[in-house]
């Protein structure tokens, strides 16, 4: 699932881009076992801040939250279909 979850980052981060966020971007991805990551991602360099993976690595369905420089926060579920954004600013 580790590879599920790179596969879609970079969908993640260019749509966040589309809705007008700004980077460096905060990336964090948890899964309901327990496996976790948060990466700072700027253009010239990503930067670990935490990570922990289980040893089935990430199991769908995983959340992941994107924080912009501006404070603002979009929520993102990756499961066995489809990518779900939530928008802070404009919630389901």
């Amino acid at each position: 699932m580790i590879d599920k979850l790179a596969a879609h980052l970079a969908g993640i981060l260019s749509a966040c881009e589309e809705r007008g966020m700004q980077p460096p971007f905060i990336f964090c991805a948890a899964s309901r076992n327990g496996s976790v990551a948060c990466i700072r991602m700027a253009a010239d360099e990503d930067t670990v801040l935490a990570q922990h993976f289980e040893p089935e690595g990430f199991t769908a369905p995983i959340s992941c939250m994107v924080l912009d420089q501006t404070g603002e926060a979009v929520r993102v579920t990756i499961d066995a279909e489809r990518l779900t954004f939530i928008d802070a600013r404009n919630p389901p």
